[in-house]
């Protein structure tokens, strides 16, 4: 990945916050309420985002499943325009 898009991503990711992130499950139709949006944030915010990083990636694959794997499923639709971007498992 061209390191300044991957820059670019990383920086776009570490800035959402919680009304970012609701109006984008209102543009993409993702029912998500206020508390699912909080539970993503924290989890997001607990250290900085590396799209590149496939480890960290993989971890915060895990730490969205553990809370709910419903919210998983929403933050990973959320992330979508993000995804040729992000190095995410399948």
């Amino acid at each position: 990945m061209n390191p300044i898009i991957q820059q670019m991503v990383n920086q776009k990711i570490n800035q959402l916050d919680t009304k970012e992130l609701i109006r984008l499950s209102k543009q993409y139709q993702i029912p998500l309420t206020v508390k699912q949006a909080n539970q993503i944030m924290t989890i997001l915010k607990k250290r900085p985002i590396d799209v590149g990083n496939q480890k960290q990636i993989i971890q915060l694959q895990k730490d969205l499943k553990k809370v709910d794997p419903s919210l998983y499923k929403k933050a990973e639709k959320l992330l979508e325009p993000y995804k040729s971007y992000i190095n995410w498992p399948s």
